[in-house]
């Protein structure tokens, strides 16, 4: 800071200086600088300030250059001073957090009068020749007419619109002193007008040592030639909000000076570019004088605030992005909301001008609420809703852009959009429905409908933390994902009544979400002893005890029933004991059945049936009296069986003399004829006979019940042992189709001969077709009969007489055996064409579909959740191996109506190992059916969607 003193002439302009130091440069953010005054009139009276970046000057033309105020000049500038104006001048600059002060001293002094000094000489001069006429040409002289002088008007540099300004303008060294002012504007498009007028009045003279007289003129003094307006006229028509207040001095030499200060509030939409100026009429001039400023005036520009959105955006529920946008003037000002997807691509959704809203999409609204403050500046309100769905904005960018007209400023900004998706979790699945004590059970919940993907799932019963299973999430078409959480758990007794918890943590959630499940009905399955028989070796007419133990059960409510032969026994006649493990919370059965045997009942067995949580064990015991013979269960010498090969069946009987005793071996219960594939023999050890069935199995044995009835001499009713072979089911050979003559002709009748051999069952059904159409007249099946490898054969011919319509057409032979199709075909020939290998078109050449390779068709696998809600799109697959999809028909059903092809998608496995067909649709019944058909050869899987 600096301090001096500072000489100044009168009516001249002066500087005071005042120099901030120990900066490059200055934050005029930041700065505040005060002047004021202290003089014989008043003390720290304000001359001058600048706050906050704005000038207030309070002395008429006071100013502080802003270029220079930024290097740290300070220092003050004073037009035209007056004796006034003398005094101390102190500076004052705050610059945060610092501050200082300076002094200086201006002190001004008169100009010396040299028309004065002049009109004196000559005075002087004539007063000797001329004493009279001197006189009054002197006096003349001293009340002669001096005119105004005009200063440019100052404070327009930085007018803001609908900001108070103030002007100054300094008419100095007139006389007389009555004078008149007028304040003229000329706007764009319009004439000069007059909008103020002001005469003074005549004043009194007093001789004050260097004093002036001040006369304040009041407001009801001038004359408002334009008020505040109407805004409904154009604008060059409008008025401007203007007040002049003129100060007049007069010094004790009858020379007036006046500082007029002008207040005006100016509008950039009518008053920019306008010319304002101060018209001067005096009786020293014969026109008017004046002096003119151009009227610039700026606006604000607007200062956009953070987009306000909600905390959480929910996929589906309507929400509001606000944009604040404050603080400018004049009004015009255009929004613009725009939407950036992942890729970049800009769409303009809404747009906002002059009141008008544009908008393209029927899923946005928008709002736009307008606020005035007291300053004229304004505020928007910018409200876009819109109810957002994860596919079709997660991760999108929304801007709103400003542009305003009168600073040609824009601005924007933006907020990147998180739509979650609250998760839905259906209830609770149990598998088994019904568990069993300390098997594993397994829990499953879906949850489905939720985004993001980072999700917790955590499984309770009722407060113990239990392991969670990881499992795949999928996206369904709206984006949403979905996934199925399971646990394995093994269930006591002591977990009936207990709750299990599904819990479920999400960004979308305050708070956890969950469904719970409890344990009501356990099961365990008994373990049943083998029957028991007390005494071990039973008499005749003497009592015997059945008894069997029934352990580690639950429920309770266990039933049990006995069977003698087929006959069931009254309960009268045997007992049940129940018992509780107060430990582990199972029970316990001991059932006891009490007959007394009679020879009859040898070789009799008594069957126990218990039956618990919908399941029935049996047990089964034989009974055998001392002193009658034991019969064995007939034992097979070969596991497994084979077609073609021998094979032996034997029963043996223990305790008995062979002269006692027979056997008759049956099939289905017929007797058996020795034959040259089926003999009997008996063969008699030392305290045993075997009664043997040679035989050697064929196709003709497949399914059959072989059946040894043991007769004894002392007993009524034989003792019956059975068997059945567990022969394989062996499919169908088919050879190729061999034709007579070897090369068809049209209208000539042709023969078309299969061989079908290597079966085992005999109910086959052998097809002939042309093309997909079905021949039924003259064919001829042969009767299966058992070959060498004691399997079937047969043979089937086709009598056809092709036509010229048939060339190039296949001759095909389907045969079914147990639900599973075979077939070849034969393309037939003719016009003489021959196949492209030049070889004779028998069945084993030209374009057939290869039959050769083994298929497997693998079952059905869901890869979207496996329990879909109602409407909701299902993915099922199935794989197969050993072919590819060209040499293969697929089709899918839904219930009994076949899918559409266009939803089916069938493509070959990477590694070449077979194929692949998927089907992708929203089911409407539960029961999903696949067909694969390869070389003729239908193969059915099924699968069984629980909807929910």
């Amino acid at each position: 800071m600096g301090g001096s003193l500072v000489n100044a002439l009168r009516a001249h302009d002066v500087f005071i200086p005042c120099t901030i130091t120990g900066y490059s440069e200055l934050d005029l953010t930041k700065l505040s600088v005060t002047w004021t005054l202290s003089n014989k009139a008043a003390t720290n009276q304000l001359v001058y300030k600048f706050l906050s970046q704005s000038p207030q000057p309070t002395r008429p033309g006071s100013y502080i250059s802003d270029r220079d105020l930024i290097t740290g000049n300070a220092g003050l500038h004073l037009p035209r001073v007056q004796f006034t104006d003398e005094g101390e001048y102190t500076c004052t600059v705050f610059y945060t957090p610092d501050k200082a002060m300076g002094e200086s001293v201006l002190q001004v002094s008169g100009q010396e009068d040299k028309t004065s000094a002049v009109i004196g000489t000559i005075i002087s001069t004539l007063v000797v020749a001329f004493a009279v006429a001197l006189a009054i040409a002197g006096y003349v002289t001293f009340i002669k007419k001096q005119p105004p002088k005009l200063s440019p008007i100052t404070g327009a540099e930085h007018l803001v619109h609908m900001n108070r300004a103030t002007l100054s303008c300094q008419i100095s060294e007139f006389r007389p002193k009555p004078i008149r002012i007028i304040l003229c504007l000329k706007r764009k498009g319009g004439d000069m007008v007059a909008i103020y007028s002001w005469k003074s009045e005549a004043q009194t003279d007093h001789s004050i040592k260097r004093a002036e007289q001040s006369v304040a003129i009041e407001l009801d003094e001038t004359e408002q030639l334009v008020s505040n307006g109407d805004s409904s006229l154009p604008p060059a028509q409008r008025a401007l909000r203007v007040e002049m207040v003129p100060l007049i001095k007069t010094s004790k030499k009858h020379i007036s000076s006046c500082q007029c200060t002008i207040h005006i509030t100016p509008s950039i939409e009518e008053d920019n570019g306008a010319e304002l100026s101060v018209w001067v009429t005096h009786r020293s001039l014969s026109l008017p004088i004046s002096v003119s400023c151009p009227l610039k005036i700026e606006g604000v520009s607007p200062k956009l605030f953070t987009i306000v959105f909600p905390l959480r955006i929910l996929h589906g529920e309507s929400v509001t992005l606000t944009c604040p946008i404050n603080g400018f003037k004049p009004k015009p000002l255009s929004v613009t909301w725009i939407r950036v997807d992942s890729a970049g691509q800009q769409t303009e959704i809404v747009s906002w001008e002059y009141g008008t809203t544009k908008m393209d999409y029927s899923r946005y609204s928008h709002c736009l609420k307008e606020n005035v403050h007291e300053d004229h500046s304004n505020s928007f309100l910018s409200l876009l809703t819109m109810k957002p769905t994860v596919r079709e904005d997660h991760g999108v960018n929304y801007i709103c852009r400003t542009y305003h007209y009168a600073t040609n400023s824009g601005a924007e900004e933006r907020m990147e959009m998180c739509v979650l998706a609250v998760p839905e979790l259906n209830q609770i699945k149990t598998s088994p429905e019904i568990p069993c004590v300390g098997e594993e059970m397994k829990f499953s919940c879906k949850i489905h409908s939720f985004h993001p993907q980072n999700l917790t799932v955590s499984w309770y019963k009722e407060s113990e933390v239990l392991s969670t299973e990881s499992s795949t999430t999928v996206a369904n078409d709206n984006g949403l994902l979905s996934f199925t959480s399971c646990i394995t758990y093994r269930p006591s007794v002591m977990d009936i009544g207990k709750r299990f918890r599904c819990e479920v943590s999400h960004p979308s959630l305050q708070h956890p979400k969950c469904v719970s499940w409890e344990l009501k009905h356990l099961v365990h399955n008994p373990s049943v002893s083998d029957i028991k028989c007390n005494p071990e070796i039973l008499e005749r007419n003497q009592p015997a005890v059945l008894s069997c133990i029934i352990k580690d059960f639950y429920p309770e409510d266990l039933a049990i029933r006995w069977y003698k032969g087929l006959e069931p026994v009254s309960c009268n006649n045997y007992t049940e004991v129940l018992q509780e493990d107060t430990t582990s919370g199972f029970f316990s059965k001991t059932t006891e059945m009490s007959f007394i045997p009679s020879i009859n009942d040898h070789g009799t067995e008594f069957h126990l049936e218990v039956t618990a949580s919908g399941e029935v064990v049996k047990r089964t015991i034989c009974i055998e009296l001392k002193g009658l013979p034991q019969v064995k269960d007939i034992i097979c010498n070969k596991h497994p069986p084979k077609y073609g090969e021998e094979l032996t069946l034997s029963c043996e009987v223990i305790g008995c003399n062979a002269r006692d005793i027979t056997a008759e071996w049956r099939e289905n219960d017929i007797p058996i004829f020795p034959r040259r594939e089926m003999k009997a023999e008996t063969q008699i050890h030392a305290n045993s006979i075997s009664f043997r069935l040679i035989l050697t199995p064929t196709a003709e044995h497949y399914g059959k019940l072989f059946t040894c009835l043991i007769k004894h001499k002392d007993l009524m009713h034989p003792i019956k042992k059975n068997i059945s072979l567990r022969l394989p089911d062996v499919p169908p050979t088919l050879s190729e189709i061999t034709v007579f003559p070897k090369r068809p002709e049209a209208n000539i009748g042709a023969s078309f001969t299969i061989s079908i051999s290597g079966f085992s069952h005999k109910g086959l059904q052998v097809k002939w077709l042309k093309s997909f159409t079905p021949l039924t007249a003259n064919i001829e099946t042969t009767a299966p009969l058992a070959g060498r490898d004691g399997l079937y054969s047969c043979t089937s011919t086709l009598g056809y007489t092709p036509t010229d319509s048939d060339h190039d057409k296949f001759i095909r032979c389907e045969v079914t055996a147990n639900r599973e199709i075979k077939g070849k075909q034969f393309q037939l020939y003719l016009r003489g064409d021959e196949p492209k290998s030049n070889l004779t078109p028998t069945a084993t050449e030209g374009r057939k579909v290869p039959v050769q390779k083994e298929v497997e068709v693998g079952e059905i696998v869901c890869v979207t959740p496996p329990s879909p809600r109602e409407g909701e799109a299902v993915t099922l697959q199935c794989i197969i191996r050993g072919q590819d999809v060209q040499h293969g028909d697929f089709s899918w059903s839904d219930g009994m109506f076949p899918i559409d092809e266009s939803q089916i998608d069938n493509s070959n496995l990477p590694d070449g190992s077979g194929c692949i067909s998927r089907v992708t649709f929203t089911p409407e019944h539960g029961k999903i059916r696949f067909e694969a058909t390869f070389n003729f050869v239908t193969t059915e899987r099924t699968y069984l969607l629980q909807l929910v």
